[in-house]
């Protein structure tokens, strides 16, 4: 699994869409404001986030 500030970083991202729908500007900069480890956390993801597509969570 991921480790909770990814998953932190994960809800945040899909919360900033219920504001701004798009990935421009204005949602990264909400992005950050509401997980400041967002770049940490998108670089976790790049490396590892195979890894958790291949997890069958049924």
């Amino acid at each position: 699994m991921a480790p909770p500030p990814v998953i932190n970083y994960l809800v945040a991202h899909e919360a900033a869409h219920l504001i701004e729908m798009n990935h421009g500007p204005k949602f990264w900069k909400l992005c950050q404001e509401l997980c400041p480890d967002t770049e940490r956390c998108k670089a976790w993801l790049k490396r590892n986030g195979s890894a958790l597509q291949a997890i069958d969570f049924t």
